[in-house]
């Protein structure tokens, strides 16, 4: 290995420690719960870590094809050290107000949907709802309306041929309507026994 390949790897390894840092602490910002250790807890830690360790090798392979050396170790930790010395207040600073202005972004962008789509086309579905419910009711109303309107002189010209049957056949047909609706009430009423 020449001094040019170590080189690169200490300087990649620098770098990957200093990403450590920032992963470790953007990692416990957002996934790593100070309380409610659980399973699912201990499960993402292991996958961070594997997640980290194959991508810190990724690095040193691609510097100087995987060869590791106590240097890289020292490597790592000097620029684990050194985020955590110089850059860790800063990047959790700077990571707060990212996140804050995301959420302000987040609300302002949810705020403009509601606003300018969502309330628009309720609005819209609620106009058309009570126009159609306006258009069916003005429908029914002249529908029985024409019924009324064609009801009332049917309605006399049953009178009148009501009047035309002769008398008995009126009385005739009055006890047989009677008749059957004294049946009707009669089926009903042993109907509603045979359930009981």
């Amino acid at each position: 290995m020449t001094l040019t390949v170590q080189f690169y790897t200490m300087i990649a390894m620098v770098a990957m420690g200093v990403w450590l840092g920032v992963a470790m602490d953007t990692y416990s910002r957002f996934l790593h719960p100070r309380k409610n250790k659980s399973i699912w807890l201990y499960g993402n830690d292991i996958v961070f870590w594997l997640l980290q360790g194959l991508l810190i090798f990724y690095v040193l392979f691609e510097v100087n094809e995987g060869a590791l050396r106590f240097y890289v170790f020292l490597a790592l930790l000097c620029g684990y050290a050194a985020y955590r010395a110089l850059f860790q207040q800063l990047y959790r600073n700077s990571l707060e107000r990212i996140i804050i202005v995301v959420i302000g972004l987040f609300h302002f962008v949810r705020s403009l949907f509601i606003h300018l789509i969502y309330k628009p086309i309720r609005f819209i579905l609620k106009l058309l709802l009570s126009l159609c419910m306006m258009i069916v009711s003005v429908g029914v109303t002249i529908f029985w309306f024409i019924i009324k309107l064609f009801w009332v002189p049917f309605k006399w010209i049953l009178l009148l041929l009501w009047k035309l049957i002769p008398r008995s056949v009126r009385s005739l047909l009055i006890k047989t309507a009677g008749l059957a609706d004294k049946t009707k009430n009669y089926i009903y009423h042993w109907i509603s026994k045979l359930r009981k």
